[in-house]
């Protein structure tokens, strides 16, 4: 049986093919191109030396790539309904934000030129998300003198709170970790935390709700997990979606899961800890504005 793959519910939805891949993501993770088939009749081949004719094409019968959507009627959360393996996942991220990623992406997205540079670096964004969690978590957190933390899949670290303790980050990719941020590589040298995150972590993965199980069994009892994802399907488009509505397009980029604050909720509490608080918030990280889910949950 099918299962919601953030919440473990077989309350499915068949939304159908409206789901549409990014070219670069369908590259990279699948190996495969939208474009017009070879053909050896001599007309076919002349037409499509001239470029205004293929852009022509193009425009008229589209290049979409299509999966099928899936809505989660118990948790609102919106997944493929084929899975992409973590394998394939993977093949996107070998090279995340080197020059060799942003070249290729950029011959598929020509636009990405425009924040290839900013995305995940700008001093805005750092900023806005670093100094915005402390913020947020002042007073929610019991900050001890043995008090560490553990960035689960964030790469270099930098976005962990500024807060007194230990920093850890726990990423298999070879980014270099940021000042003070001790890196750890293999899962076996992980140790138990009172704080972990995973911030901008599940909307990429495969299976959160298996991910997030993983994260919380290194938690302190009493420790909190804290989930921060982006909200990029607003509350009037789940609502339709919900409904059967089957106009709306859904974009498989880097995220190929669709979060809401029920989809966090249900989430946190299928691997068996609690809410402690809970916010929607827009963040201006210089090169975009986004909407993120901010969630703080608790190991009993």
């Amino acid at each position: 049986m099918e299962a919601c793959r953030n919440c473990g519910s077989e309350t499915l939805y068949e939304l159908g093919f409206v789901g549409e891949i990014a070219p670069f993501f369908l590259k990279r993770v699948v190996n495969l191109e939208c474009g017009i088939a070879p053909s050896i009749h001599p007309i076919k081949i002349f037409l499509r030396r001239i470029p205004f004719v293929v852009r022509a094409v193009q425009r008229i019968y589209g290049n979409s790539a299509l999966t099928e959507i899936q809505i989660c009627r118990s948790c609102r959360f919106v997944q493929t309904k084929v899975p992409f393996s973590d394998e394939a996942i993977g093949r996107l991220y070998v090279d995340y934000r080197a020059d060799s990623y942003n070249r290729e992406r950029i011959q598929y997205e020509p636009e990405y030129a425009l924040i290839a540079s900013s995305v995940g670096t700008c001093p805005q964004e750092v900023q806005a998300r670093r100094m915005g969690l402390t913020r947020w978590l002042a007073g929610k957190l019991a900050v001890e003198n043995d008090f560490s933390m553990l960035d689960y899949g964030g790469a270099d670290g930098k976005f962990l709170p500024d807060l007194p303790g230990r920093k850890y980050v726990f990423d298999i990719s070879p980014v270099v970790p940021a000042d003070g941020i001790i890196k750890i590589e293999s899962e076996r040298d992980l140790g138990s935390y009172p704080y972990i995150q995973l911030a901008h972590v599940l909307e990429h993965v495969c299976c959160p709700l298996d991910l997030t199980r993983k994260a919380a069994d290194f938690l302190n009892d009493g420790g909190h997990l804290y989930i921060e994802v982006p909200q990029e399907l607003d509350d009037e488009t789940m609502r339709l979606l919900i409904e059967g509505d089957r106009r709306i397009k859904v974009s498989i980029h880097e995220h190929v899961n669709k979060y809401c604050e029920k989809s966090v909720i249900e989430l946190v509490r299928a691997v068996g800890l609690s809410i402690v608080a809970l916010q929607l918030e827009e963040v201006d990280f210089g090169w975009t504005s986004a909407t993120v889910i901010r969630a703080l949950a608790r190991k009993s």
